[in-house]
């Protein structure tokens, strides 16, 4: 067995609940490893230092007041929200606060609304007197492609041409 392994059962043999098999490893490995034998002292020497340690025993009913001033205590979530809430409610800032974000929403609105109809400004400004007749009949424009494809347009021609090819 390694020593990471052995490092592991080094507790378990303390307490003598390893099986007798595992113990004779755990041995025979500290009789040949030093660093796992200092890991073997650090460990009795913990262990007899709590064997000196005396019980305490609480007082009477303590458990249960301890019990019942748990059940009382607010968790931090519980008392940010009390005292967030209480702020609110005592000082009356829900009014305040309500304001408040209207005017940035209404604000905002505004001032997007400002923006994009500033920068299509500067744009119409920039084009040209054809470009702008373009933007003023773009729904033509759209459609271009498809009144040039229409074979309507041949037919007047034909229609207009009539009189010509009777006489």
């Amino acid at each position: 067995m390694d020593c990471q392994g052995i490092r592991k059962l080094i507790p378990i043999y303390l307490d003598k609940e390893l099986e007798p098999q595992e113990s004779q490893q755990v041995r025979e490995h500290l009789s040949g490893c030093p660093e796992c034998q200092k890991e073997f002292g650090a460990f009795e020497e913990s262990w007899a230092m709590l064997g000196e340690l005396s019980d305490i025993r609480p007082e009477p009913g303590f458990v249960g007041r301890f019990w019942t001033r748990l059940a009382l205590e607010q968790s931090w979530k519980e008392k940010v929200l009390g005292a967030v809430s209480n702020g609110l409610i005592k000082r009356r800032l829900v009014p305040v606060l309500v304001t408040a974000c209207i005017v940035v929403i209404t604000g905002s609105f505004v001032l997007h609304n400002y923006f994009r109809i500033q920068t299509t400004d500067q744009m119409l400004s920039s084009l040209s007197q054809e470009d702008l007749a373009m933007v003023e009949n773009i729904e033509l424009a759209e459609n271009l492609e498809l009144i040039e494809e229409m074979d309507f347009f041949e037919d007047l021609d034909i229609i207009e041409n009539l009189d010509a090819l009777e006489t």
